[in-house]
This record gives structure tokens, sequence and C-alpha cells, in this order.
């Protein structure tokens, strides 16, 4: 439904030159969050949005998590639900496509314009080949169908670097980054003169992420298109578009030049964002040497582990190693930092050093403990020494539980505190030391707390068993940058205050730069480099290394990689 706009929109767009490819003109979104008018009430999400493009031009979108940027673009292409109202206008060759609701935008929606949606992973019919789909869409807006079609899906495949073959495919037989490829064909299928891109590079390791972006960089100057780019992380902006505008709480607060934003921000925020996204340039020199003359807290040596899915392959059966003679350790107080792209083996590592895996070949200590030879009743006592962080926030809290009913089940499990007012106290120790006063939030539910919130929960009932040794599995990647800067901060104030051993996976080579006191390199299941953060950013040894560096999106526009 259309309605009046509400009060002037802000300045968020720069004049262009000739007619725009798409404008976007006081844009306003209600959501009604009752299910009847009696008890309705409406949350104003975006706030008089003013947003031009030209054809062949790249413009980010940026901002956190809830600041309504996949609002603007859901609603630019009439995708929102029915309890959203909608005023201003989206202009497409002269003419407001949402004046008159769905009759008006749908001649328009993936012909003039077209979207790749974030979820690639889930996007497709799991069901249907690659090709089917794109080939459906092709048929369902009268653009081409039978030979026509087929060869049509052949072009585009061709157009975004899959080869024809990948038509058959089904969506399981694809990897991350092909999948984003085939999605991206398919919403050029109709030629759009307009591609809005949702974050199009979530969950992509930093090499596939890169490949993502420059293809998206090709295509913009080869097809003429315009694309807006929606993400919240600023690097990404920085190595792929030449202005941006910054969303905050449903309103855009600064637009301009990316390098202008990045050198002369005018917004506070617009700093704070920067300031927050971490640099290769942040790399330190000369990391303290923190182990003790007793020995490492954690040592893996040789470790092998034969793993496929979730079971081991049988026996007589080809076997590849998902960890292949991986040796590491970790000291008292240390921070290692675990890195390399998706399927390297990082995560199956984590899940041996836990016992959760067992290990085919080789050796695991924790203070000095044999541990692949542990029943699970002996690792029960060890498993107050080790605890791990997982990477999704959303999904390790029980949404049953209160703050401190979570916090308190390890001690309960592990029986530790004489009484409920001692564990208690334990309890509400561990939430100070993550930053959150238990008055505040001991009794919020996690549907109560934002996902800085939760990953910061998560990681009291890790520590509210004071142990030695934190497994981290990428503990900050479904976070938005400076909810990120923050618990990644607070990793590294509990690591020197409570000396707690960290190893932490990560696929962001800046971060780990900027924490870590060393970083391991893996790539197909082995070590291939291991060194102090300055050393592996300024000579690395290997090409992979020196890859996986290259791909790092700078957020200093002036070392822009992606686009050459």
């Amino acid at each position: 439904m259309n309605r009046e706009t509400l009060r002037d929109a802000p300045d968020g767009a720069e004049t262009l030159d000739a007619m725009p490819a798409l404008q976007i003109k006081g844009l306003n979104v209600w959501f009604n969050s009752a299910r009847d008018r009696k008890h309705a009430t409406e949350s104003h999400v975006v706030r008089g949005i003013d947003l031009a493009i030209a054809a062949g031009e790249r413009v980010g979108l940026v901002g956190e998590s809830g600041c309504g940027k996949t609002t603007t673009i859901l609603a630019a292409m009439g995708l929102l639900p029915a309890s959203a109202s909608v005023s201003g206008e989206v202009i497409l060759d002269g003419r407001n496509i949402i004046a008159d609701g769905e009759s008006g935008i749908q001649p328009h929606r993936w012909r003039d314009i077209a979207m790749v949606f974030q979820g690639a992973m889930s996007a497709f019919n799991p069901v249907k080949t690659i090709g089917w789909q794109i080939q459906e869409a092709l048929q369902f807006h009268d653009i081409a169908s039978g030979a026509a079609a087929a060869s049509r899906v052949v072009q585009l495949l061709g157009m975004v670097g899959l080869a024809e073959q990948d038509a058959q495919s089904f969506p399981h037989q694809l990897s991350g980054g092909m999948k984003q490829r085939a999605m991206i064909a398919m919403a050029l299928a109709c030629n759009p003169k307009v591609l809005l891109a949702d974050e199009p590079t979530t969950a992509l390791d930093v090499v596939v992420q890169d490949q993502i972006l420059k293809l998206l960089v090709r295509l913009s100057e080869e097809l003429n298109l315009a694309l807006i780019l929606v993400t919240h992380d600023l690097g990404v902006v920085a190595q792929t578009c030449t202005r941006a505008a910054v969303m905050l709480e449903g309103e855009i607060v600064e637009a301009g030049v990316v390098d202008d934003l990045y050198r002369r921000p005018q917004h506070p925020y617009t700093r704070s964002l920067f300031e927050a996204t971490p640099n290769l340039a942040d790399s330190r020199q000369g990391a303290e040497e923190v182990g003790t003359a007793t020995g490492h807290l954690l040592e893996v040596t040789d470790v092998r582990t034969i793993y496929a899915g979730h079971r081991r392959v049988r026996k007589g059966a080809t076997q590849t190693a998902a960890v292949d003679g991986v040796s590491l350790h970790v000291d008292q107080g240390e921070m290692v930092a675990l890195v390399g792209q998706s399927g390297c083996g990082k995560t199956t590592t984590l899940h041996n050093i836990m016992g959760m895996l067992p290990v085919n070949e080789g050796s695991i200590t924790i203070n000095a403990q044999e541990v692949t030879t542990l029943t699970p009743r002996q690792w029960r006592a060890l498993r107050r020494d080790v605890q791990m962080i997982y990477q999704d926030p959303y999904e390790s809290l029980d949404v049953r539980f209160r703050v401190s009913d979570t916090v308190q089940e390890p001690l309960l499990i592990h029986r530790i505190g004489n009484s409920q007012a001692e564990r208690m106290d334990m309890v509400n120790a561990a939430l100070r030391d993550v930053g959150l006063a238990p008055e505040d939030y001991a009794q919020r539910y996690p549907h109560e707390l934002s996902g800085g919130q939760r990953q910061r929960v998560a990681i009291a009932a890790s520590l509210v068993l004071r142990p030695k040794l934190l497994l981290a599995d990428e503990p900050v990647s479904m976070l938005d940058v400076s909810v990120r800067t923050g618990i990644l901060e607070l990793l590294d104030r509990l690591r020197h205050e409570h000396q707690v051993g960290i190893l932490m996976i990560t696929h962001d080579l800046s971060t780990a730069a900027k924490y870590a006191d060393r970083i391991i390199v893996m790539r197909e299941g082995r070590v291939v480099e291991t060194g102090e953060p300055w050393q592996i950013i300024h000579a690395p040894r290997t090409d992979y290394t020196r890859q996986l560096i290259e791909s790092v999106p700078s957020p200093d526009p002036r070392s822009r990689h992606v686009v050459e």
C-alpha cells in the first residue's frame, strides 16, 4: 500500500549528469507489527531514502544489520511482505514503477531490475538442475524457449565463468562460489539494466569472495549494468564501488565518493565503521613469546584424519585425508589463528582436538595429556579445561533458556559450586567478564539479544568453567563489523587477563593479522606456512599465502585490486 511521505527526505544521492538507470526518491517503509488493526503498531524502518545510480556505475549501500539496507532494495523490487507500507518513488526510464503496486512493477521485475539474493546456498530448488531453473526464468518472462532458451543458458553460464556441463548439475553438486555465480547468471537472464546484489559474498571464503567481486565488476563494465551492492563490509565496497551511501537506523547519513568517505568522513558513524574494519596493515612485528618451559598448552603432532561427511570412510574405500599430517601448538595466554579457504580442514582439526572426531594417525596433547585415546568418560573431566565457541550465535543458544540458565548449565554438568548462590556468583562474574551487566541481561531470552550480545553469552558460558584452552570456530563471521571488533577485543583481553590459550579459525587474514600472535595457513588438509603476523603478511613463503593476502579487500580504495 502506498502512502503519503511523512517528512522531507534527506539528500542522500549525488546529482547525475545523465538520466539515472535507477532513482529512488523519498522512499519510506513501515512494518505493521500486529495481526489485527485494533492492536496494530507500525515501525518506520526506512526513512526518506534518496539514491540514484547511472548505467555502468557501482554504488555501495552500507550499514550494519537492521539499518534498512535490504528492506530498501526489496521495496525497489516490490518484494516486501503484505505487512509493509511504502511511500516514495522508484523511477526507471522516467516512470515510478511502484506507484500502482504489483501491477506497475511486475513488468519491470527481472527484465529491467533484477536481484542477487544473499542466500545462494538455499536459493535454488534442490531437486531441479541449475540449467532447468535458469531456463524456467527465461520461459516465464517470454525471453526464450526450447533450443533458444537452452542456448541462452549456456551463454549465461559462460558469462559468469561456469562450464556448459554445469547446467546439468544439481545445486548440491556445486560449491558455494559456483552457486553464487549461477545465481548471478539467473539474475542476468532477462538482460536487466539494474542489478541489486544483497550481501552476495556472505559465507564465502576470501578467495571466492574476491572472484565474485571481480565477476560483478566485469559484468557491470561489459554490460553497462548499474549495480547496487548491499553489504556491511566497507572493504568490499572500497574494492568494487566508486560511490557509497551509509545507512543508520533507516536513513542515509552520508553519501559520496568512497575515497572521500574513507579519508574525510563527515558523519561519526561512517568514521566508526572504517575504524572498525580490519586492515592487513595492522599486522604486528615481533610478537611476544608466550611459551613456558613446561611445554605447550596444546600440541598437535602429525595428525591425519580420513573423514567424509558425518561418518568415517569404510575400509577399502577411496580415502582422502581431510587433515593430512597437521602439526601446531598453542601456549598459555597465546592466540593462534588457523586460516585457509573453506574445506581446507580447519574445522575438522578443531573437532579432532575436542575429541568430537577420532584421528587416524598422530598425537594431540592438552597440558601434556594425550587425548586421542581417551574414552568419552575420560574426556568428560577434560572438557572443563577445553571449551569451544561456535560460529553462529543464533544457533548456539537454547531459545528456552534465559541467559543465566545458559551460563549456569556448564557448572551443573560439571557439578561445580556448593550452592545455587555460589553458582550464580560465578555466572554473574562470567557475564561481567564479557561486558554484560547481570542485572540487565541475566533474565533475558536469546530473542531479546542482538547477535553480538548472543555471542558474548556463548563466550560467558565457555568462560564460567575457567578453561585453559578456547577453540573458536569463526567466532565473528556472522557479526557486523563494529560488533565483530568488540568480540575480538574481548577475546584479546580475556586471554591476557586469564591466560587462556585461544586457537581461532578464521578465513579473514586481516583479523588474524591484528589479533593473533601467530598465524597457521592450511591448504587441502596440510599446514603450508606458520609464522608471526608481520612475516606472514609482508614476507609470505608460499604462493598460496600470497593468494590469500591478495584476496583480502582493503578498506582503502587506493589499494584497489579487485577491479584490475
